[in-house]
């Protein structure tokens, strides 16, 4: 069965992407993946938090997703991606797609349409969906605390820190469903390929079961 994987593409790596694309492109006909981006809203969607005030939440929400695909749309014409709009479209496809939210969400739309919850927790209900890995693809190195990169953190303590790389809705969803999402610098796409390897990486895994407690209850 050919492996999934979700990508969140965060629009803060817009003025490097290309040869991201590129890479994911040549990385999914090497191990024979289908790739599924979720593109985050980035500059597109700080338009819509710029008046949000003004707005009611639904409102907003539709707007930060349409967002979204204004940045997919981007991605798709700059490397030359498909685009797909359907989740039953992707189960047959090979190499790298492009997804657009807003219809789908219109019709299954199962998150609270608050600024918590953004295109992180939108791509983790996504890999739920298609019961594939999470990446999410960041201009920084993954999570910290203190200033320390972590390489391991539960999805529970990610909820305590004082600020992170993530949207504030993702830990309880990844908790809510067991899930797990690994995030890493998308200017450095050979540690993507160490992800999907699984060598070692430099970059955070966000349990959304920790491990250590859950050892101790079996």
């Amino acid at each position: 069965m050919k492996q999934t994987i979700v990508l969140k593409l965060g629009g803060s790596l817009i003025d490097s992407v290309e040869l991201l694309l590129i890479s994911l492109n040549e990385l999914s006909e090497r191990y024979g993946l289908n790739i599924v981006i979720v593109p985050g809203g980035g500059v597109f969607a700080d338009t819509v938090r710029k008046y949000g005030s003004k707005l009611s939440d639904g409102a907003a929400h539709t707007m930060a997703i349409l967002a979204m695909d204004q940045y997919g749309i981007y991605l798709a014409d700059l490397g030359g991606i498909r685009v797909i709009d359907r989740l039953d479209e992707i189960e047959d496809l090979d190499g790298v797609s492009i997804l657009l939210l807003n219809q789908i969400m219109k019709e299954r739309d199962p998150l609270p349409q608050t600024w918590d919850v953004t295109s992180d927790t939108i791509a983790a209900w996504v890999s739920k969906e298609l019961n594939g890995s999470l990446i999410k693809l960041t201009d920084v190195d993954g999570v910290f605390r203190g200033g320390e990169l972590l390489s391991v953190v539960s999805a529970g303590s990610l909820r305590l820190l004082d600020s992170s790389c993530t949207d504030k809705g993702l830990p309880d969803f990844l908790i809510r469903h067991d899930m797990d999402c690994i995030v890493i610098n998308g200017r450095y796409p050979d540690r993507l390929k160490r992800v999907i390897d699984e060598r070692a990486f430099k970059g955070t895994v966000i349990r959304g079961i920790d491990r250590e407690l859950e050892e101790c209850f079996r």
